[in-house]
């Protein structure tokens, strides 16, 4: 016997603005049920609205549908607590329906209203407000009793009592819960994802959040891991010759203290130092760029002198450059961990054809790349982009001239943004690498591309590979610096907010997380929290640390490894409360 559908209450309610951990916030989850029929539009029930349009609401989440039959299990859960319909925010509270068993775009009457169903519901933060309950979002989540959201085919009046009848069951669709699964638990389920992206009914920002993570997941696959170090800790080196590359560049060239030989690195890859700077009370530590091969003897690090051409008292100086440049002299020590990074390059690929687009000085990694592939004496055609303000920032311009000489299969192209005098020359180019440059350039798309510079750049040129349709997997950029361009992680817009109180237990410091893509270590140096960085980029792993309690996301894919209950807080934000071992 088929299990009746009906409605037992309908909930509504307009936003008010109530206190929530000395905040005044607006929501609108506050319900009521009404008795009567109540007008359902295409966006709302009649006397109900939402607070924040920007996450909640649309023609997708016209109402929001919640079992009664999942109330005994939150009365076993809650027992001190009166839990009258509508309390989870809910427009419809129903019973037969759940998200297991109805899928994505199956169409129902209730009452003269047609509906269909989009999507689960992903809470925000105001759930615990709604319940008074700092833990209530995080065992909702893991209760998996979610509810779903309706959008309205035809309006129409709803009643509780009513039933809801059947029209259409959903054609070569999935289950509501599977988006939940997919999202929050089986984020890598190629085939799960691939599936989902074709079901017609599921709504659009779903469809693009999923078909990112098909190229995420895809990528991750194919992307190299993470090598074992091939020392652990810091090593001393000693600075043996100090080369100036321009007005405000220069490269180092450091040896082991220990006079060993040095182990291989893979071009691209990036060294960890630690310095210690007069006057700082701690370390400090950063991470730069491999600009070489790798040699048997010595590494060499390029640098640039941060905030020192113009004189602008607005530009602060850079500490660790500042060291490297005025302090440090042959002779003098830093310690330094083994060569990491995963944005490298096989260069004993023989037919993929390579572009490596550096800009300004990020042309480091990408040095280390093109020395590699002229050594390896293979046919691999290889374009370089080199973008820089004039001549005056060109680094390295002879060895980089020698190597498209001597290589047939190397090119060379230097872009001047703004030359400060006439230039000429086969190579040199007025303006800068964007997509009309590209084509001008190369005969097709069918490239990896290699990108890395400053991050106006480098969100230009990844919007431009994209526009001319270069596949996601063929674009690979460096991810360092606190600005650098990030993978950003979208989501559906029910993404739950953020507001979330961490505790720095070392410190003795809770401070509360109210920035959405904002790190966690920008959350502890505004509370002087030390964390050691480098890269600020979840490349280097200087910033890992302990989770004692919570979770977290990542604002774009972590390259460093880590241990179970390790963190990256330079690239992570809190989903829940947090409690940090710092």
């Amino acid at each position: 016997m088929v299990p009746t559908m009906k409605i037992v209450s309908v909930n509504v309610g307009l936003p008010r603005t109530v206190q929530w951990k000395g905040k005044a916030v607006s929501t609108g989850i506050f319900k009521a049920p009404l008795s009567g029929r109540i007008h359902l539009r295409s966006l709302n029930f009649d006397g109900d609205r939402q607070a924040d349009l920007s996450v909640h609401g649309g023609p997708d989440k016209a109402a929001y549908v919640y079992a009664s039959e999942y109330y005994a299990y939150w009365r076993r859960e809650l027992p001190d607590m009166v839990l009258p319909w509508g309390i989870f925010g809910e427009n419809l509270t129903t019973e037969g329906l759940n998200e297991d068993a109805l899928q994505i775009g199956d169409r129902f009457r209730i009452g003269s209203a047609e509906v269909a169903v989009t999507q689960p519901r992903l809470p925000c933060f105001k759930l615990g407000l709604r319940f008074g309950r700092d833990d209530m979002l995080k065992r909702f989540l893991a209760s998996g009793r979610l509810g779903f959201y309706f959008r309205v085919v035809a309006e129409g009046e709803i009643a509780a009592g009513d039933e809801v009848l059947l029209i259409e069951r959903a054609k070569d669709s999935l289950a509501v819960s599977e988006i939940t699964r997919l999202y929050a638990r089986d984020k890598d389920d190629l085939e799960g994802l691939q599936r989902m992206v074709r079901v017609a009914a599921l709504p659009d920002d779903w469809r693009d959040f999923f078909k990112e993570q098909i190229q995420r997941a895809g990528a991750h696959v194919r992307q190299p891991t993470a090598q074992r170090p091939a020392w652990t800790g810091f090593r001393p080196f000693i600075l043996r010759a100090k080369l100036r590359e321009s007005e405000d560049v220069s490269s180092f060239h450091l040896v082991p203290e220990d006079g060993q030989p040095l182990p291989p690195y893979l071009p691209g890859q990036f060294l960890t130092v630690r310095l210690a700077v007069p006057g700082v009370e701690r370390p400090v530590v950063r991470s730069y760029s491999l600009s070489d091969a790798a040699q048997s003897d010595h590494y060499r690090l390029t640098i640039r002198r941060i905030g020192s051409r113009t004189g602008d008292p607005q530009v602060k100086a850079g500490l660790a450059s500042t060291h490297f440049h005025d302090r440090l002299a042959v002779g003098g020590q830093i310690e330094a961990k083994a060569p990491a990074g995963i944005f490298t390059i096989d260069v004993r690929q023989q037919d993929q054809p390579v572009v490596l687009i550096g800009g300004g000085i990020g042309i480091t990694p990408l040095l280390g790349m093109l020395i590699g592939i002229a050594a390896a004496q293979a046919p691999r055609e290889a374009w370089l982009l080199y973008g820089v303000r004039d001549d005056r920032d060109h680094i390295m311009r002879t060895q980089l001239e020698t190597i498209a000489r001597t290589h047939a299969n190397v090119r060379l192209r230097v872009f001047y943004s703004r030359p400060a005098r006439a230039m000429d020359g086969p190579d040199i180019q007025v303006g800068h690498i964007d997509l009309d440059a590209m084509k001008r350039l190369l005969p097709s798309n069918a490239y990896d591309f290699y990108v890395c510079g400053p991050p106006a750049m480098m969100d230009s040129v990844t919007r431009d590979l994209q526009a001319w349709g270069v596949p996601t997997d063929r674009v690979h950029t460096e991810a360092f610096g606190p600005a650098t361009v990030k993978q950003a992680v979208r989501g559906p817009t029910a993404q739950p907010d953020c507001g979330f109180d961490v505790t720095f237990e070392r410190s003795g410091v809770t401070a509360q997380w109210s920035r959405c893509e904002s790190p966690l270590l920008e959350l502890a140096e505004e509370h002087s929290v030390a964390i050691d960085f480098g890269c600020r980029a979840g490349s280097c792993g200087t910033c890992v640390t302990r989770l004692l309690s919570g979770s977290v996301r990542y604002l774009h894919q972590p390259n460093a490894p880590l241990e179970a209950g390790e963190i990256l807080p330079c690239i992570a934000v809190p989903v829940e409360p947090l409690s940090l071992d710092a």
